[in-house]
């Protein structure tokens, strides 16, 4: 039988709301083109993208895994207006890389980066190397600390090699391969955009 998470239903779910859907969409791009070389390549194998899980009691859009470890989640859609300023995400990292890329420790860079939160990780599977990175995805200060705070790519990376080391996760049961679909077509628009701008 098909988890949930993983099947076609729970993606049309999502899909029904496309605004919050793009941001999703949006997100895993960018982490998994920050992740992997060759991310359609790596599906399944590597990483695995749930679609609507149980985890937290359903409060949960999606959760990315790489390896034996959840890497990216965000809230799932709000059912009031009240719930809009709610909504977050969280993003791992790899601290020893996020703290050589901003000449920071992660202690320092609330200050800095006031609209994101930092949370070290002592995540066995990260080897301790890790920090989950808040943020508010409807939230204009907040996406654009976060943009600013990882134009270098190379926390994600970083962690990513780590994770990949381990091998396949534990989560195919979950992956959800319409979402999947979904996001390395975004990841394909991105690239043929990036082609006509050099053209």
């Amino acid at each position: 039988m098909t988890n949930p998470s993983a099947s076609e239903e729970s993606f049309r779910k999502l899909e029904s709301n496309p605004d919050f859907l793009d941001l999703y969409l949006d997100l895993v791009a960018l982490y998994l083109d920050a992740a992997f070389d060759d991310p359609a390549a790596a599906e399944v194998e590597r990483w695995t993208l749930s679609c609507l899980p149980a985890t937290n009691g359903g409060a949960r859009a999606f959760t990315l895994n790489i390896g034996p470890m959840e890497v990216l989640y965000a809230a799932a859609p709000p059912e009031t207006e009240d719930e809009l300023a709610r909504m977050w995400a969280r993003v791992y990292v790899s601290t020893s890389a996020l703290e050589d890329c901003t000449q920071l420790p992660v202690a320092g860079l609330s200050q800095k980066y006031s609209a994101l939160t930092f949370e070290p990780c002592r995540l066995a599977s990260a080897d301790g190397d890790a920090t989950v990175i808040g943020l508010w995805i409807l939230d204009d200060e907040s996406i654009e600390q976060f943009t600013t705070l990882l134009d270098d790519l190379r926390p994600i990376r970083a962690l990513a090699d780590r994770l990949e080391a381990r091998g396949k996760g534990p989560y195919e049961q979950y992956h959800n391969r319409w979402f999947a679909q979904a996001v390395l077509e975004r990841l394909q628009e991105v690239a043929d955009a990036a082609l006509d701008n050099e053209n």
